[in-house]
């Protein structure tokens, strides 16, 4: 199955997770859904060990001209009930129904398009260079990624209260093209039943767009986002972003590292007043935050830029 913006094939991987609790969100910055599955039966139960457990990490397509049926990325492709997702109602090989709760993933292999936009070529126009193909700014249709960064694990924590956190970082050798912050999507509450297989993904590329400028925390270097906070709580509907102070620079050609952090965390809050929230567009009073961690994971990866 060949993608217009990847430079080789697509691998397919179906895995089994288990009833979803709900439709994938529309497609935004930062994706978070928790997949409801059955415990696994455990040789000892008494050695039953409270942890995150890594299933896959990668960088998955995403094309913005192109969607499901139901309006949804491309990939994953979920199945639903009561009847089969239109885009995707059968697996495998010999082919079989994909059933409620079984989801088809998008593996690209390995490269990835710099540019992809000379006129009359077969690509898609969404290179991985932000410079280069479009991006002017970094939300919404000003944001033109050519992948998503997709990192699914198993929380066999029951912890519904600490924060659900994620960083990753993009490198080629000592540069930086990426960093997402702190990403602090919020406790899972107390309707997740557990054991749950979350995917947490994230619409990218790499580098700087025209005017993003140099310094810390520029171009695809997350500046704050819905940060430092109103109050000393999480905020209801929503994610916020902690920069990392890191400075991007423009991706070249070269295999590119993928730093994954995922991380269950206490936050504690601290209440500060003026210059300290205002300087970073926020009223007086606002809070910071630090987090206690709890229980964290990394799952990290190469992909090749050319």
């Amino acid at each position: 199955m060949q993608v217009s913006f990847v430079t080789r094939a697509f691998l397919l991987q179906a895995a089994l997770l288990a009833p979803a609790l709900g439709q994938p969100a529309a497609a935004r910055d930062n994706h978070h859904m928790p997949l409801r599955m059955p415990l696994a039966p455990r040789a000892h139960a008494g050695t039953y060990v409270l942890a995150l457990r890594s299933l896959s990490a990668a960088f998955t397509q995403v094309n913005p001209s192109v969607t499901n049926a139901d309006g949804t990325d491309l990939w994953p492709c979920f199945g639903y009930p009561p009847g089969p997702n239109l885009d995707c109602p059968t697996v495998g090989n010999p082919t079989v129904p994909l059933p409620f709760g079984g989801v088809i993933l998008g593996f690209p292999s390995y490269v990835w398009s710099l540019r992809n936009t000379p006129p009359g070529s077969p690509g898609s126009g969404y290179g991985c260079d932000a410079y280069q193909n479009g991006t002017t700014g970094p939300y919404g249709t000003d944001y033109k990624p050519c992948g998503q960064i997709a990192a699914w694990y198993e929380d066999d924590t029951f912890d519904s209260t600490d924060d659900l956190l994620q960083r990753v970082v993009v490198t080629q050798g000592k540069t930086t093209i990426y960093d997402s912050g702190t990403v602090d999507y919020g406790p899972a509450g107390p309707n997740v039943a557990y054991p749950v297989d979350v995917i947490l993904s994230t619409d990218a590329n790499f580098g700087v767009w025209p005017g993003a400028g140099f310094g810390r925390n520029n171009g695809n270097c997350s500046a704050d986002l819905h940060y430092p906070l109103a109050s000393s709580t999480f905020p209801t509907g929503t994610y916020y972003v902690v920069a990392a102070g890191r400075t991007c620079l423009p991706p070249v050609t070269g295999p590119a590292t993928f730093t994954t952090s995922t991380i269950l965390a206490t936050p504690s809050y601290t209440q500060v007043t003026g210059t300290a929230c205002t300087a970073l567009g926020a009223p007086s009073p606002c809070y910071t935050v630090k987090w206690t961690e709890t229980h964290a994971i990394r799952q990290d990866f190469k992909i090749y830029l050319d």
